[in-house]
């Protein structure tokens, strides 16, 4: 028995064009799919990334916010520490009550004084080497990576060793005789006149001077 295909041979043609249609149609979309997806996913992880930046640059615009603020308040405690330390050395250094009261009991009736001060008018300073531990403590307070390798400084106080006396007298003999009393009174290593010259004062004139007492 001999089987006889009674279709049409351009159906059968059109048929298999249809079949190789859907057949590239579905591979085109499987490339479409493999090339498309890594893409997807890696605009998302840069997405992300870019997100996680912003973040991190925020954090660090306010972590330098930060570090300034806690430098300021470090600066401000060495102020204070200086300030006093300042004081105590000169709280230390000097009987100041007794100082001045020496001071009046040489003056002549003929002299008054306009200022008296120290000299120089704050302590000086000299530098030491920190030890490692104290600037470690010290970077670590400040929010700063310094190179402890390097030797610090540390300002060690010195008070004044001269008080400065700056005033009036009716004459040049007046003047001399406070600056011999001030030698008298031996609480000085050295009493020196800086300078004096007469001046107008009020309907006549005075002399101005300056002198120096160290000790």
């Amino acid at each position: 028995m001999i089987g006889v295909n009674l279709i049409p041979a351009e159906l059968l043609i059109a048929r298999a064009v249809r079949r190789r249609i859907r057949v590239w149609l579905v591979v085109s979309v499987v490339l479409v799919g493999v090339v498309l997806v890594p893409i997807v996913v890696e605009g998302h992880r840069q997405g992300q990334v870019q997100r996680l930046r912003l973040k991190i640059a925020g954090m660090e615009t306010r972590l330098h916010g930060v570090r300034g603020k806690v430098a300021n308040v470090a600066q401000t405690v060495l102020d204070t520490d200086l300030e006093l330390a300042r004081s105590e050395a000169l709280r230390t250094k000097r009987c100041w009550s007794g100082l001045l009261g020496l001071v009046a009991d040489c003056m002549p009736q003929e002299v008054w004084l306009t200022s008296i001060a120290t000299d120089p008018p704050q302590p000086g300073s000299s530098s030491h080497e920190l030890p490692r531990a104290a600037r470690r403590r010290s970077a670590r307070e400040t929010g700063k990576q310094q190179d402890i390798s390097k030797p610090a400084e540390v300002v060690i106080l010195q008070a004044p060793t001269k008080i400065r006396l700056e005033g009036f007298a009716l004459d040049h003999g007046a003047m001399m005789d406070l600056i011999t009393r001030l030698k008298a009174s031996r609480a000085f290593t050295a009493v020196e006149q800086v300078t004096s010259g007469r001046e107008p004062v009020l309907q006549g004139d005075a002399v101005r001077f300056v002198v120096t007492c160290q000790w």
